[in-house]
């Protein structure tokens, strides 16, 4: 059985949503961190990849903040670390009652329910799976509540050099950042060159990138998982 716990909505968010998102979450601050969300319980059923699951009710759950590698179900394939992430999502979540907690958003653009997954210690998921070096942080707004948070959690894989951030080795570039979207590019992409200069940010390393809470662009974006490559 799913159990839903509403978390009051307050009303600076309703009131004053429309004028721009910086100044909704100020006043989420203001006001006493209210959170505009819900939580619930729910038990998990299926474990697809390394941030992404299957509930009993028939929802699939994307983690918000991370990203792990990618898993190609069909050919039983996967990009470097994809099924170690998976493995220790399996570890922590098979058959157990997590609870979900939202943030601004509540579904992707595919219809998944976007969550931060908490176990029964306390401990999330998504956090765990940053320390663990096996995803990185994939921060978008206006999903922010716990950027600090995973962004340290991800710092601490980095400087322990576990996962996919054993081993760093990079030479010099130029990679061109996006404040708006948090992500960088390559700076010979076409997607770097429409960034107002207001939002542009340079990094000559990609570790510089990442250590920032950037992530690498879809369009044109360094090699994952081995980001030194």
């Amino acid at each position: 059985m799913t159990r839903k716990r509403k978390c009051p909505v307050p009303r600076a968010w309703i009131a004053f949503n429309s004028a721009g998102l910086v100044l909704v979450v100020l006043l989420g601050i203001i006001f006493g961190g209210a959170k505009p969300c819900a939580a619930e319980s729910a038990r998990v059923k299926y474990i697809n990849d390394g941030d992404t699951i299957l509930l009993a009710d028939g929802r699939s759950v994307r983690y918000l903040g991370v990203n792990a590698p990618e898993i190609d179900h069909t050919r039983q394939t996967a990009q470097p670390f994809g099924f170690e992430a998976r493995a220790l999502n399996a570890d922590l979540l098979s058959g157990h009652t997590v609870r979900l907690e939202y943030d601004v958003e509540r579904l992707d653009d595919y219809g998944r329910t976007l969550a931060y997954v908490f176990l029964r210690d306390g401990s999330m998921v998504n956090e765990r799976l940053l320390r663990s070096g096996l995803a990185f942080c994939l921060l978008k707004l206006p999903n922010v509540k716990y950027e600090t948070r995973l962004l340290a959690a991800q710092r601490a894989a980095m400087q322990a050099q576990r996962g996919m951030w054993k081993d760093w080795r990079e030479y010099s570039g130029r990679y061109i950042g996006n404040r708006n979207s948090r992500r960088f590019h390559l700076a010979d992409c076409p997607e770097a060159k429409r960034i107002a200069p207001r939002n542009r940010i340079v990094f000559s390393k990609k570790w510089d990138a990442f250590w920032d809470g950037y992530s690498p662009s879809r369009e044109c974006q360094p090699n994952f998982p081995n980001p030194a490559d």
